[in-house]
């Protein structure tokens, strides 16, 4: 007794045309290897690779190649700022705060209306600012010389108070007072003072 298969072909897709005609082929071959009758399926998918990718992702890649670059750089800034033959600008300290106070001084001990201390005051502070910015052209960076912790910058507060004063006169004195003497400030010693002893 043989028996009779009969195969009918899934329903044609109207929007995947190309999908349905090799699920046909596909259905169709299956029952003539098998000899099997199946039931018909709606739609046939490719089978998916069992085996996933090997290896690493490419945004692994990617961050990896980021962070030998910014190594790289890092290594390179580093070299750069440490390298004392890089670092050429020298640098100098001022003291502005003893500069400003002579002057302020000077000009509080003068007889000079307030007009002649306005115009006076700005040309001072003028000259002041020129003066920086011709010591800072050269490629010397100008420290506020109270900020500067390290003895080993050199002071010019000396150098650029008679370069102003060399364009702009200082403050008048009274008649009866002295001319200011203008020396360079005493710092206490860093040990402590020696008290003196009673009945010596």
């Amino acid at each position: 007794m043989s028996e009779q298969l009969t195969l009918i072909p899934p329903a044609a897709d109207p929007v995947h045309p190309t999908n349905a005609a090799s699920a046909q082929n596909a259905y169709a071959s299956r029952g003539a290897d098998t000899g099997k009758s199946e039931a018909p399926m709606g739609s046939v998918h490719a089978p998916r690779s069992t085996q996933g990718r090997k290896g690493l992702p490419p945004t692994a890649f990617l961050f990896a190649g980021l962070a030998v670059a910014a190594l790289l750089w890092g290594a390179w800034v580093t070299k750069n700022i440490l390298d004392p033959s890089v670092v050429k600008a020298p640098i100098a300290s001022v003291r502005l705060e003893q500069i400003i106070g002579e002057y302020v001084q000077a000009q509080a001990r003068s007889n000079t209306p307030p007009e002649v201390v306005t115009r006076q005051t700005q040309a001072f502070m003028a000259a002041l600012g020129e003066e920086l910015k011709a010591r800072g052209a050269d490629g010397t960076t100008v420290m506020v010389g109270e900020a500067v912790l390290s003895q080993n910058v050199p002071d010019i507060t000396a150098d650029v108070r008679n370069a102003i004063y060399a364009k702009v006169p200082p403050p008048a004195a009274p008649a009866s007072a002295p001319p200011p003497v203008y020396a360079p400030q005493q710092q206490p010693p860093n040990g402590p003072a020696a008290m003196p002893v009673p009945g010596q």
